[in-house]
């Protein structure tokens, strides 16, 4: 999909396409403690400041090449076949390095907002718990909002 793709049928096709995954994965965050999303959220924000060095390393091949290009050219000079493979294969770990920080760059954002939403769900639903039960308990006329939400839960 183009990113200035506009039509409606073709956005929903490409979103149902991959809605799968996003749900799985924000079914197996759903059934984590809040413990343990703490920790997969300390995780995911140290690999999401580790990701720099993917790009890094693929960006200072070149210039390695150009500060050691008289022993470079020694082993491998302009005209063989060897040369040739070198840069060959280098290109080709340059692109898929690349290929591989954006695809885990987009992973990693993907979850770490899915637990976040979940952290912050859970954390608004304590909060109102406990604003329900203090109306509850201090005898005071409650609030339409708390009698709103209190309806809402035995709905469910």
């Amino acid at each position: 999909m183009k990113s200035t793709e506009t039509r409606p049928a073709v956005m929903d096709g490409y979103y149902r396409a991959h809605e799968g995954i996003v749900n799985e994965l924000y079914h197996y965050y759903r059934g984590k403690s809040k413990d343990e999303l703490w920790l997969i959220r300390a995780e995911l924000t140290r690999r999401q400041h580790m990701l720099g060095n993917i790009p890094l390393l693929a960006s200072t091949m070149p210039i390695v090449f150009l500060i050691f290009g008289a022993q470079v050219n020694k082993y491998f000079p302009h005209d063989s076949l060897r040369w040739m493979i070198v840069a060959l294969a280098s290109i080709l770990v340059i692109v898929w390095s690349i290929n591989h920080h954006f695809r885990q760059k987009g992973r990693v954002h993907l979850d770490l907002l899915l637990v976040e939403e979940i952290m912050k769900e859970r954390s608004q639903n304590a909060d109102s718990a406990v604003q329900l039960e203090e109306a509850r308990n201090s005898g005071a006329w409650p609030h339409p909002a708390m009698e709103r939400m209190e309806h809402s839960e035995h709905k469910h």
